[in-house]
């Protein structure tokens, strides 16, 4: 890679630099180890590069002062050496920030970090996740949980929607005083916690009824993804955000814990893939009594608000699901491959065990059919 005297070249922090004593023919061994990945060159006093040059490479000179600085302790051409081959191999990059802009988003380094390991250009990933835009419907259980963790991976705008308040149980879940915040809404206590970590989210609140096509609507056509806990909402919220999301062509990702299971997925995206109302009929068609769970879904269709009462489970089987549906949140803003695409991610607790499924598309779905698909549930 040529060289720019007007570069300014950070060493990235992540990197783990270790110089071995010369062997017996002399050369001295040098590592620079990641989590991904161990590079080892060998040469001569190259514990002068690791005394003289890398400690300059923070990001606050460029190429020319850098070489003002060594003098003559080191000649251009092993400094040009050194310099190509940590930017070839992805040990630099070009520092385009003031130290106190990276300063301010010091929480968001090992992320960051780990982005650029897996390929990504550190400012390209920030800013794919900045722009990303996210509803969360369902802020108890798995919902809040989701969306805190959108908020420490830096996504710019997550929008909260839920018309529910805090119940003793959802106190579990909060962080700070929770019982003292019962019977207030879960968004604010949600876009509470967001503003405590003290990022860049945005954290938009909507404690309205969820009742209707054209409130929930509203609040589909400027996001990205639509992610629904459904151990936080209704049965019929969950069916219609299925509904609207397909006809909108916004992504949806369900997800939620029930007893010592807990489900992410399938991601529903268009009506040639199966749809979450999909993956519902054929669950109820394979369980041991297919009338009588088809008869509890159509109650709780029915009745139209979450049932916390029947939807119980651990703490801990929430955490993992809404951890799982912000990981698959933000593989998809990335660009990265999403296990959810047509699958559903199975956690089992007692067996500690994670499977994906295949979900095939139901014949005759009302919701992804082609021939009625825009039918309402």
């Amino acid at each position: 890679m040529k060289l720019n005297d007007g570069q300014r070249l950070r060493l990235l922090e992540h990197v783990v630099i270790n110089v071995m004593p010369a062997d017996c023919s002399g050369e001295e061994s040098m590592i620079f180890n990641t989590t991904r990945r161990t590079l080892r060159v060998q040469g001569q006093a190259l514990h002068n590069v690791e005394n003289i040059v890398l400690p300059l490479l923070d990001g606050s000179r460029t190429i020319g002062e850098i070489r003002n600085a060594i003098g003559e302790q080191l000649t251009d051409s092993s400094l040009n050496q050194c310099l190509e081959f940590l930017m070839d191999n992805r040990l630099v990059e070009e520092s385009l920030e003031n130290t106190n802009d990276l300063d301010s988003r010091a929480y968001l380094l090992p992320q960051i970090s780990l982005y650029h390991e897996l390929g990504f250009d550190q400012k390209d990933a920030r800013k794919n996740l900045a722009n990303g835009r996210i509803a969360v419907f369902g802020l108890g259980g798995s919902g809040l949980i989701a969306a805190i963790n959108l908020a420490t991976a830096g996504i710019g705008f997550v929008r909260l929607c839920d018309d529910a308040c805090i119940l003793p149980a959802d106190s579990l879940m909060m962080s700070g005083s929770g019982l003292n915040k019962i019977g207030t809404f879960r968004s604010v206590e949600a876009a509470r916690q967001i503003e405590s970590i003290g990022g860049i989210t945005e954290a938009e609140i909507v404690t309205d009824g969820l009742n209707d096509d054209a409130t929930i609507t509203s609040l589909l056509e400027d996001v990205d993804l639509v992610i629904v806990a459904t151990d936080a909402v209704s049965v019929n919220l969950a069916y219609r955000l299925n509904r609207l999301c397909l006809k909108m062509q916004r992504p949806l990702l369900p997800g939620g814990a029930a007893g010592v299971e807990g489900t992410v997925g399938p991601l529903v995206f268009s009506q040639d893939k199966p749809c979450y109302l999909c993956y519902r009929m054929r669950s109820m068609a394979c369980s041991k009594f297919p009338e009588a769970e088809l008869a509890v879904e159509q109650l709780l269709n029915r009745e139209r608000r979450s049932q916390p009462r029947l939807r119980e489970n651990l703490p801990i089987g929430q955490m993992l699901v809404g951890s799982y549906l912000a990981l698959e949140a933000v593989k998809m803003m990335l660009g990265l491959a999403i296990a959810t695409d047509g699958k559903l991610l199975h956690i089992d607790l007692l067996g500690t065990k994670l499977t994906h499924n295949v979900v095939l598309k139901k014949p005759g779905c009302p919701h992804c059919s082609a021939k009625i698909g825009n039918g309402k549930r």
